[in-house]
């Protein structure tokens, strides 16, 4: 298909947050002694509401800088710099009986210099998800890239996070009614499956999210509710949420967070930055649109010495919504995709800037590709140009 450009409108830099009333985007002609109209209910509490021109400006959009160190990021001088994200693919609409539909599991592989995706339909109440047979392809050998639909055998069940790994992509699927979920190595070439974990002596995972490996064989993965609570698809949980470490070479497996306390009620993204020596997790909560629900990224150092993982802080929490897919770049820096687009931060959790998707749609997750981010959502695919690249190396 013919890529589509969006070039931006505004490039606006709010340096603060946008809830605070001294701190507005002084170079945006009539904003600079504009004030919110708010209304005091509670003490301590209030609602507000920002000028129509204001909240206009900011849908349109395409990137929001919220510190200076975003310019260097995208590769402009300024706010008054012109800068582009691509719409390469649009995604075809779910099945009837979905209620949404998600992609996920975004996965590169140099072997095909392709990316892979997997493809989820959160079913009508009443309905239960089906299998996808299939996983969406896009060939990098093309200009513009070639996506399409390719059917691994056998099939994926409910595939959701992936990770490359020496020569093989690993899926994290939730598994059904019949087949339990578990970590699945992939071909990239032949899209030749392999079951290779599916259960914690003998008890089925909940349904497996997210997955990452460090460069020693040793691999991370979260398990949630999410197949029994959100797609209706797997049976009763009989194990806690938690995240497990996966020590691929002795087979040793044990749960390292979670277990039925801490943070962790209902873990989603996993990563890990360029040292391979601290992990970032996701947690959502128990759902995605409750204000009081988890919606943070944790910051865990994992041990070179024993099987754990120590020294855990919060490493941001957002304003909305919740990090579900995130990745790391060679810097420092991580990209959470956060509803209306990936909100960027440095290493130190401070929030950058954020790269919008296209209005209505939601980023659910992204993929390096040497110095550009390839951004999934839930109906689109996107790529915008960084001046960074990935922290994973191949």
């Amino acid at each position: 298909m013919p890529t589509r450009i969006f070039n931006i409108l505004a490039l606006i830099s709010a340096l603060g947050q946008l809830g605070s009333t001294s701190v507005l985007p002084s170079h945006i002609s009539g904003f600079r002694e504009l004030q919110p109209q708010c209304h005091y209910k509670l003490v301590g509490y209030r609602r507000c509401r920002w000028p129509t021109k204001f909240l206009a400006s900011l849908k349109q959009a395409n990137f929001i800088a919220l510190d200076n160190r975003f310019y260097k990021l995208l590769g402009v001088k300024d706010y008054a710099s012109q800068k582009e994200i691509e719409v390469i693919f649009d995604f075809p609409e779910g099945p009837p009986f979905a209620k949404r539909i998600i992609h996920d599991g975004t996965v590169y592989s140099p072997e095909c210099n392709c990316i892979f995706y997997a493809e989820l339909h959160p079913p009508k109440q009443g309905y239960s998800a089906d299998a996808m047979p299939w996983v969406w392809r896009t060939d990098l050998n093309h200009t513009p890239p070639f996506t399409e639909k390719v059917y691994p055998s056998p099939p994926l069940t409910m595939a959701n996070g992936a990770y490359y790994h020496n020569g093989s992509v690993y899926w994290a699927q939730e598994g059904n009614w019949t087949v339990p979920g578990g970590i699945v190595r992939m071909d990239p070439l032949n899209l030749k499956t392999e079951v290779v974990l599916n259960n914690f002596f003998s008890h089925r995972f909940n349904s497996p999210n997210d997955f990452v490996i460090k460069r020693d064989g040793v691999a991370f993965f979260t398990d949630g509710y999410y197949g029994y609570d959100n797609f209706n698809d797997t049976l009763e949980p009989e194990l806690a949420n938690g995240v497990w470490r996966w020590d691929m070479h002795t087979g040793s497996l044990r749960m390292v967070l979670g277990a039925g306390g801490g943070p962790f009620t209902n873990p989603n993204g996993v990563a890990l930055n360029l040292d391979e020596d601290q992990l970032f997790i996701t947690n959502r909560g128990n759902t995605s649109d409750n204000p009081a629900g988890g919606r943070t990224i944790y910051q865990y150092h994992i041990s070179s010495t024993d099987t754990g993982l120590s020294n855990d802080s919060v490493f941001t929490y957002v304003d909305a919504g919740f990090p579900d897919g995130i990745k790391t770049d060679s810097e420092g820096r991580v990209y959470g995709a956060v509803t209306g687009g990936v909100h960027v931060f440095d290493a130190d959790g401070t929030l950058l800037g954020i790269i919008k998707v296209a209005t209505g749609d939601v980023a659910v997750n992204m993929q390096w590709v040497k110095g550009t981010l390839y951004i999934v959502g839930r109906e689109h695919l996107y790529r915008v140009q960084l001046n960074t690249t990935g922290s994973q190396t191949y």
